[in-house]
């Protein structure tokens, strides 16, 4: 099991399912709770994954990439910067696709549709979700079209100069301590909406 990460990880996933498994066959579920479940386990997993790299970016991957020679920038630029970008950009999507999908059987969306009549919510737990939202929004676009676009240019993929390539270092900087800046407020937002009210 942990001789690679990817072992490590089917075995944790592999896990994780066998306990849930395991606790639905005890107890039953319904199909409304377990689409509930495994959306905010895909959500609160990917947003882990995606804040997670945030702060790796922004404490670790761009310290290095400033300290660092122009052999090891290289070596940062051809290794590690594009295989956390990948990461980066796909765990977004991922935590906006699954959390869209969670409004539904929590009574954010189309409650009279899933529920046959209007859910109530009070209007501070409906304002901090939806605020939660919109700073997640934010630092998705932040990421597709601020911070992919100019690393890119960054890592050589699109031609440029060398002045073109010193803005967009300072542009991917820039909105990557704006998602910094935001990650926190936004899982703040979104626990409290889930368990505060």
């Amino acid at each position: 099991m942990l001789s690679s990460a990817r072992n490590a990880l089917v075995a944790g996933i592999a896990l994780s399912i066998a306990a849930v498994l395991a606790a639905i066959v005890a107890s039953g579920t319904d199909w409304l709770g377990f689409t509930s479940f495994v959306l905010r386990a895909i959500h609160v997993v990917s947003a882990i994954i995606w804040v997670g790299m945030i702060w790796f970016v922004n404490f670790v991957q761009h310290p290095a990439v400033v300290g660092a020679d122009d052999a090891g920038r290289g070596t940062l630029f051809r290794l590690v910067v594009p295989k956390v970008a990948t990461i980066f950009r796909h765990t977004s999507h991922l935590v906006i696709l699954s959390g869209v999908l969670l409004l539904l059987p929590t009574g954010y969306l189309l409650s009279s549709w899933m529920y046959g009549a209007p859910f109530y919510m009070p209007l501070a737990k409906v304002l901090l979700l939806w605020g939660a939202a919109a700073g997640a929004v934010a630092m998705w676009a932040f990421v597709h079209m601020m911070i992919w676009p100019n690393l890119q240019i960054v890592l050589g993929e699109k031609p440029s100069n060398a002045e073109a390539k010193a803005a967009a270092r300072a542009k991917v900087a820039l909105y990557a301590r704006a998602n910094l800046l935001l990650a926190i407020p936004v899982t703040v937002l979104m626990v409290a909406a889930a368990h505060l009210l």
